[in-house]
């Protein structure tokens, strides 16, 4: 559950999600048991597997004494296919990942040593409260507990409280990570626990886990180093009391999670007031004129040489895009870009170079981070590296070469230039004792090239030449949020926090000494120097995102490091002491752990969980009961489920078993089903018409393959999905048979082609602005002479742009065409409030017109009941049988008026509430129908 150290818009930072996604099959497994860890990893791991059970054995004994339970064995997945820096810990099955690959720009250690410490905490905190409750029945109750009684505010912050409190780094202690909470606090936006909490649409707001890092240490700050184990100690008590946390909290510190989020806001108000008034810092005006409220970031600006300047532009009402601005403020886009790990472009010789994630079309656990580069001459983009792991790119001043990182599959770390052009490889060069590396960029001349460097002992910058391939370290390894490094006349400019806010400060390469140049209150990044107008141009931030400024060089402030005096509000400095002030790394002990290999096929049932059933009954207004026992393996290649159930209505058992089988390239699913089946035989003799009840049980087995692909390029996504399945149905113990009874269905056959493309949405988009998706489905019995009939179906929906921003206008086409069994099949949505319109026979095809926007954010807390983020409007008209000798009108038309909302301040689901009013136009004087909407998602 660690979320990439950013503060700037990212899909990351909207929720944390299980992967059930697979590698590809190729790979090969082995893992390191220890009484404590099942380390399990890819062959191509086995130097950081070894490191990282040593880290594990050493921290988890450390980890418990805050919250005092003795944790259960638990897997740990090293994934090395994806580029995304991530982490989670779940249950059912229960399971940690790692994903291995480091990011541009987390804390000053190593990475999956900081990422051990956080996943570690939330083992503790999943065996404190719930770990009476084990596979094989019970890890979803579990997890249902966990989630119910712990808000991810409180679960995130305590585990980054850890992190920062085990060792000398930690999220905690980087300035530019909590800036939102502290750029709204400064400026008086007294944002409400459930707006700071659940976010916001319409402001930046901090994210659950900033704001769970700051009440946390509060809890251990102002009520010692047991309050943990003692709210801990209590919620287990009574696991299914509503608003456990709150009401333990309560009774332990007289403040409920409300009071103790305002308690917090309020002292750190009045620390970080302090903070500015000490540190004598200046305001910056910005370059870029904003149009309105809308929360926007300019990221990473760069000067052109005409003196107009490039930003990378975040917006919650837009895509990503890359702007160009001129002197007076006036921005115009250049080309919108794809999802990235970390915001980040370049600019040389007339080219603009930046990295992009690439999905796997088939195995989504492996991905890719590819380069492109836009001619701004031609007005062209190109994606020109293919499956690669490329980071961070930056071009050469004359435009025709590029570095960038590169992370390999065994973690190998390197500086690789490429072909500007081509994307050919021209060279690598190894980094130094494998450190991690950062953002590179090259000197005007182009035969050096500077980047961070990271390690346990903190961060660096390194130089280096690239005629000798040798990398020099510029500055002795110390604790420092050091990134983004540019030359500038004899010196580099970089951002780090000596002061205790980010800053901008400039190394001296002649005699090596640090100045600070810059002195915002709130932080100053990104630092661009054109050697032409003599300017240093730069972001800094607002509550409404990051701005951009300026500097002649003639106006730097050029403070010595030795004057600089570090201001930084310690907050979770408490937490610190009480485990001890030391750095629990330190403590590592490296050794040899024998491996062996890792066999899927012996590891394929890993049953977890005994769930309850209650469906409905298709014959009466009952509900079936039964339990269903649930099996997923460790590698997400099979999930398995057996069950029975009582079936109320014909008082009668029912059985069923199923898996899922997903390694290779289609995923095979079956299905079996025993069951009871009722129907009545209608008769008539001498105008007397007879029912009889006709019974029968059947066994169904049914088979498909699935071959979903999905893939992205720039800012569009595209999926591809085949499918085709069948099924062999047996009847017996028939009673009160009758003729035309089929007793045995051989092999039907169904087949579907899906096709979609949509392009990126917005924060503040409810549908792609452009998007095409079309499903054609075929229903048969080539096998089944007694059977006959077809069913061919298409649907469509079609997404446009509206007549504003976020509007958007959806056109819906379905067509079906059926014959024998399936003449009466309906398999096409219907139009709204069909079941009261007067029927025209056979539903041949639906045509949907919708419009919807947003209408007002209103970020409205209704005590603990409703969190209301956003309010939007619908229009729609509904047509049936279009072209079916009817006039074209809609059958069925009207409005609907719908809420974004959290509910009882939970996280997630998340619910979308409200009402639509439909008007039916078969006849005159017809009265409205009123609907109510309730939908929920993850």
């Amino acid at each position: 559950m660690f979320i990439l150290c950013s503060t700037l818009l990212s899909d990351k930072l909207s929720a944390q999600v299980y992967s059930s996604d697979q590698n590809p099959p190729s790979l090969r497994w082995r893992q390191i048991n220890t009484p404590n860890f099942q380390v399990i990893f890819p062959s191509a791991l086995s130097e950081e597997a070894q490191k990282i059970t040593a880290v594990l054995e050493t921290i988890i004994e450390k980890e418990r004494q805050s919250i005092r339970v003795r944790p259960k064995k638990i897997s740990i997945i090293l994934q090395n296919q994806g580029v995304t820096s991530n982490g989670f810990v779940e249950l059912a099955p229960r399971r940690s990942e790692f994903y291995t690959t480091p990011s541009q720009s987390f804390d000053f250690q190593s990475w999956l040593n900081s990422l051990a410490i956080h996943e570690m905490r939330h083992v503790i905190q999943f065996d404190k409260l719930t770990g009476k409750l084990n596979a094989p029945f019970f890890e979803q109750l579990a997890l249902a507990i966990f989630g119910i009684t712990l808000p991810p505010w409180f679960f995130e912050g305590d585990a980054v409280v850890t992190e920062t409190a085990l060792t000398d780094a930690g999220r905690g202690r980087i300035p530019e990570w909590s800036i939102a909470l502290r750029a709204n606090t400064l400026s008086g936006r007294n944002f409400s626990y459930s707006k700071n909490f659940l976010g916001s649409v319409k402001d930046f707001s901090p994210g659950y886990y900033q704001l769970g890092f700051f009440m946390t240490s509060k809890l251990r700050k102002d009520y010692g180093e047991d309050i943990m184990e003692q709210l801990f100690s209590r919620m287990v008590k009574q696991p299914f009391r509503p608003y456990n946390l709150s009401r333990s909290m309560k009774n332990l510190t007289g403040m409920n999670t409300r009071q103790l989020h305002d308690s917090t806001i309020s002292e750190l108000r009045r620390l970080w007031q302090a903070q500015a008034d000490r540190s004598n810092t200046r305001d910056y005006p910005s370059i870029n004129r904003r149009r309105d409220s809308v929360p926007e970031n300019y990221l990473m600006p760069q000067t052109l040489p005409g003196g107009e300047i490039l930003a990378l532009k975040q917006s919650k009402a837009s895509t990503p895009r890359i702007v160009r601005i001129n002197a007076s403020g006036k921005e115009k886009k250049v080309l919108e870009i794809g999802h990235q790990e970390l915001p980040w472009f370049g600019y040389g010789g007339g080219k603009i170079v930046w990295d992009e994630h690439r999905f796997d079309g088939r195995f989504h656990q492996r991905s890719f981070n590819v380069i492109n580069v836009y001619d701004t001459l031609s007005k062209k983009a190109r994606q020109i590296t293919k499956k690669t792991r490329l980071f961070a790119p930056s071009l050469s001043p004359d435009g025709s070469r590029i570095i960038a990182v590169s992370v390999s599959y065994t973690n190998e770390i390197s500086l690789t230039e490429i072909d500007a052009a081509s994307g050919k490889e021209l060279r690598r060069f190894r980094s130094p004792k494998n450190d991690m590396l950062q953002m590179p960029s090259y000197s005007p001349d182009a035969k050096k090239a500077v980047v961070v460097a990271v390690s346990d002992s903190g961060k660096t910058l390194l130089e280096l030449d690239l005629d000798l391939a040798e990398f020099a370290p510029l500055l002795p390894y110390q604790k420092q949020e050091i990134l983004r490094p540019v030359y500038a006349e004899g010196s580099i400019f970089f951002k780090a926090h000596y002061n205790g806010t980010d800053n901008i400060y400039r190394l001296q390469l002649a005699d090596r000494k640090i100045f600070q140049v810059s002195s915002a209150k709130l932080g100053a990044f990104n630092p661009f120097y054109d050697t032409i107008s003599k300017k240093m141009t730069f972001n800094t931030y607002t509550p409404f995102g990051y701005d951009i400024a300026t500097l002649n060089a003639n106006s730097l402030e050029n403070t010595p490091l030795e004057e600089v005096k570090n201001h930084f509000v310690d907050y979770g400095n408490a937490a610190y002491q009480q485990e001890g002030s030391s750095n629990i790394l330190y403590d590592v002990i490296h050794k040899s752990y024998p491996s062996t290999k890792y066999n899927e096929w012996n590891n394929l049932f890993n049953f977890h969980s005994l769930i309850p059933i209650v469906e409905d009954n298709p014959y009466f207004d009952n509900s079936n009961i039964g339990l269903e026992i649930q099996s997923d393996n460790l590698l997400n290649t099979m999930s398995f489920y057996t069950g029975y159930q009582y079936n109320n209505a014909l008082r009668k058992s029912e059985y069923n078993a199923g898996f899922a089988y997903k390694r290779f390239f289609p995923i095979l699913n079956v299905n079996y089903l025993n069951r009871p089946r009722l129907i009545y035989r209608r008769a008539t003799s001498n105008n007397v018409t007879t029912y009889t009840p006709v019974t029968w049980r059947e066994n169904e087995i049914k088979a498909e393959l699935s071959v979903p692909l999905t893939f992205n390029r720039f800012n569009h996504t595209y999926g591809l999905t085949f499918k085709t399945g069948t099924s062999l149905t047996n009847r017996y113990d028939i009673e009160n048979r009758m003729p035309s009874l089929v007793t045995r269905l051989d092999f039907p056959m169904h087949y579907q082609l899906s096709a979609s493309h949509n392009s990126r949405r917005s924060a503040r988009d409810l549908v792609p602005r452009w998007g095409q998706n079309i499903t054609l489905t075929y229903r048969h019995f080539p096998f089944e002479p007694r059977v006959e009939g077809q069913l061919f179906v298409f649907r469509s929906t079609l997404y446009f742009p509206g007549l504003m921003r976020n509007h958007s206008f959806a056109a819906s086409f379905n067509f079906q065409e059926g014959d024998g069994n399936y003449q009466n099949a309906v398999d096409v949505p219907r139009v709204a409030g069909y079941s009261f319109l007067t029927p025209i026979g056979n539903t041949y095809n639906t045509l949907f017109f919708n419009y919807r926007f947003p209408l007002f954010y209103p970020d409205l807390e209704m005590g603990p009941l409703a969190y209301i983020k956003r309010i939007k409007v619908g229009l729609f008209a509904d047509f049936e049988n279009v072209g079916h000798n009817n006039r074209f009108s809609p059958r069925s038309f009207g409005a609907e008026l719908r809420g974004d909302m959290n509910l009882l301040r939970f996280y997630l689901p998340n619910f979308d509430i409200g009402g639509k009013v439909v008007f039916l136009n078969d006849r005159p004087g017809r009265k409205p129908i009123f609907e109510t909407i309730a939908t929920y998602s993850f």
